[in-house]
């Protein structure tokens, strides 16, 4: 015979494990900002972070080195946020061992005898003499060679220049480094050197990896295969005249660098023959002596990348002179000129831009007094270094007035250079205009004229001579906040679609990223309970939130627990976050993350399958729950059980079940005690006497 006897009992308590792991450690504790990891990092984030830092210590702008590039320069600023300098011009080359170092074009002995800059961007080596190429350029592991086809006298080298001295009677070979590439200049310098045949048809051996095309316009493209290693603008010859057409005096001489604001230019013709080789017919009319002052210059420039920065002339003229880039009308030929320069943007997308402007540095202008330059955004450079007189003037972003007359006709002449600077609300829009729009680059256009239609380009009081490689885009800007990610509720990881199900009022917790490692941002929240409908917006009434702290960039932040909320209710929150001033950038918001609270423990039953056997022998029981939220059940002898099997479904029974099968501890009176565990973490109790009478005596 036996007895059997149920007796449940209902106590709230967290699930084993993880989740009351996760839930014992946050439930009681006040907010809390994760701090960084104790190692230092290396990366860019964490430079950034050291340099805002030692900027905030210092009062003074410090560098983000990992961020510097052959164009560009990022600073941390004392106040917050950063200003990134960005060159049209590379201004600095990466050495072997990692480090930067700045653009110098000064020619120095290599260890094969020949010369090359001391730091060149360009990959350029220049003859020491003696027969073999005057020149390599090599880029993209292939290169190109030109050579004299007689033998040269030993290079006069001085800065950037490698002179030879009459390769032909009054002609020397000019070997000149430049930020691109090479050129290679004839300077004739006298009447009678102009009367020789030879500068008729002047011939340069080309070898290399290379094979020259002309283009049409007679620009020169050394390719390898479809790489191009370098290309040539066409070619020109310029002489030395120092007065304009109306006689004025006018500032700075020609030289081999390139023509003087009064030079008289003309084109000279190309040709590649039959051996591959490069053939130049100048302009007989500039080696008049009738015509022309001596020394007269005879110049193709080569190039081994894309320029930044281009010129174009209103009669499609070419300007051999890369040192100056020029607005206006050309007080010596009449020309008019407009320039154009390109400035890489993509490391600045996503960011916020407080500020821009684009600063110039002014060489020469026709007038003593200030006169306006204006900037334009413009269509992309089609062509360096000349492009044609092609580029749109789109929106006008600013104007700037400025003076640097370097001729003797001014009271204070010569008059110093002078940094201009292009600022204003448009320049900000428009660069802001264009990260929006996803553009990797933003070119400007610098013209004398007001209005894109060229009113007042040929003012000659607005004719300018600017440094191109002193052309900066300049731009005041700080990283948004990111949107806070791996969202938590009560530890448990928020996943969409799905709602938490915990049995106490949770805590929040997200992580807040920001590009500006090292930046303390500002946390909040929103809370809200779901209505009935599952659907929720802007309208839908707030709750009052747990209170935001300060956290780290990257860094996670948890909450103190939620107030106000009831069990058998749903609810749902989000975050976001703050950088410091001056800016205050909000991220966007979250995801939304859903939870209810159910602090209501599940119903427990147990009944026997099979009658009570003796102590030793297997005995099967179920267990049951009518609440479908069920995960777990528990089960043994001793209380609490821990003894553990996954609840399941039986066919026809709307809650949850499992069969165990085990044996009776002894003969008498045993009690089962069991336990169902919802999806919150509540657990309900029960339990189930089990009498075994002893065997009969006998």
């Amino acid at each position: 015979m036996h007895a059997v006897q149920v007796q449940k009992r209902s106590v709230r308590r967290l699930m084993a494990g993880g989740l009351a792991a996760a839930l014992g450690a946050t439930v009681l504790a006040p907010p809390v900002s994760a701090a960084p990891p104790a190692a230092a990092g290396t990366g860019a984030a964490t430079e950034a972070a050291r340099a805002a830092a030692a900027a905030e210590r210092t009062g003074q702008r410090v560098e983000v080195l990992s961020a510097r590039t052959e164009l560009t320069q990022v600073f941390a600023k004392p106040s917050g946020g950063f200003v990134a300098e960005t060159a049209a011009v590379p201004q600095r080359v990466r050495q072997t061992d990692g480090s930067w170092a700045d653009v110098d074009l000064t020619l120095r002995r290599d260890g094969a005898g020949g010369f090359r800059p001391a730091v060149s961007p360009a990959d350029v080596r220049f003859s020491a003499g003696g027969r073999g190429p005057a020149t390599t350029l090599t880029s993209g592991g292939k290169s190109l060679t030109l050579s004299w086809p007689g033998e040269l006298p030993a290079p006069v080298v001085s800065g950037d220049a490698a002179t030879y001295p009459e390769v032909l009677p009054g002609v020397d070979l000019v070997l000149r480094a430049t930020h691109t590439g090479f050129t290679h200049v004839l300077t004739v310098k006298t009447p009678q050197a102009a009367a020789n045949p030879a500068l008729r048809e002047i011939r340069f051996d080309l070898g290399g990896d290379v094979r020259v095309r002309r283009d049409a316009d007679g620009s020169l493209r050394a390719l390898a295969g479809a790489a191009e290693v370098a290309r040539s603008a066409p070619a020109e010859m310029w002489d030395s005249t120092t007065t304009s057409a109306t006689g004025r005096s006018v500032a700075g001489k020609s030289s081999a660098a390139g023509p003087g604001a009064g030079a008289r230019t003309a084109p000279v013709a190309t040709a590649i023959d039959a051996a591959g080789d490069l053939v130049l017919r100048p302009t007989p009319a500039l080696l008049d002596p009738a015509r022309a002052s001596f020394p007269v210059y005879i110049d193709p420039a080569w190039s081994a990348g894309a320029s930044r920065w281009a010129y174009a002339t209103n009669n499609n003229s070419t300007n051999s002179d890369l040192t100056s880039a020029r607005v206006g009308k050309d007080s010596g030929s009449g020309v008019i000129y407009r320039s154009y320069f390109e400035f890489p943007i993509s490391a600045l997308r996503g960011k916020h831009i407080e500020s821009a402007y684009v600063q110039m540095r002014l060489d020469h202008s026709f007038s003593c007094g200030s006169t306006p330059t204006y900037m334009y955004r413009s269509a992309g450079i089609a062509s360096t270094p000349r492009t044609a007189w092609a580029p749109t003037l789109s929106t006008l972003q600013a104007s700037a007035s400025s003076h640097a007359n370097e001729s003797p006709g001014c009271i204070d002449s010569p008059q110093p250079d002078m940094t201009v600077n292009f600022t204003g609300s448009g320049v900000t829009a428009g660069l802001s205009s264009a990260l929006t729009s996803g553009m990797t680059a933003i070119t400007y256009g610098f013209c004398a004229c007001s209005d894109s239609s060229g009113t007042g380009e040929s003012t000659l009081d607005r004719w300018k001579k600017f440094i191109p490689a002193n052309a900066k885009l300049v731009v005041d800007y700080d990283s948004l906040p990111g949107q806070p990610t791996a969202l938590e509720v009560g530890g448990q990881a928020c996943v969409t679609g799905d709602r938490v199900a915990l049995a106490t009022p949770p805590t929040l917790s997200a992580v807040f990223p920001d590009d500006d490692a090292g930046q303390t941002l500002q946390t909040a929240y929103e809370l809200l309970e779901i209505p009935a409908s599952g659907s929720y917006d802007s309208s839908t009434p707030r709750l009052t939130p747990p209170a935001g702290s300060a956290v780290t960039a990257g860094a996670r932040s948890t909450t103190a627990p939620v107030t106000g909320v009831l069990g058998g209710k749903a609810y749902a929150w989000r975050a976001r976050s703050t950088d410091p001033a001056p800016y205050g950038l909000l991220s966007p918001w979250s995801a939304w993350c859903e939870f209810t609270v159910d602090d209501t423990p599940p119903t427990v039953t147990v009944d026997p399958v099979t009658n009570p056997a003796p102590p030793g022998q297997f005995y099967t029981y179920k267990l049951r729950s009518p609440d479908p939220d069920v995960v777990m059940f528990r089960y043994g002898w001793t209380s609490p059980p821990t003894e553990e099997a996954e609840a399941g479904t039986t066919l026809g029974y709307p809650g949850k079940t499992v069969s165990v099968t085990l044996t009776t501890p002894a003969y008498g009176t045993n009690t089962l005690y069991v336990a169902a565990v919802d999806s919150a973490g509540n657990v309900g109790y029960g339990s189930l006497v089990v009498q075994v009478d002893p065997p009969a005596a006998g």
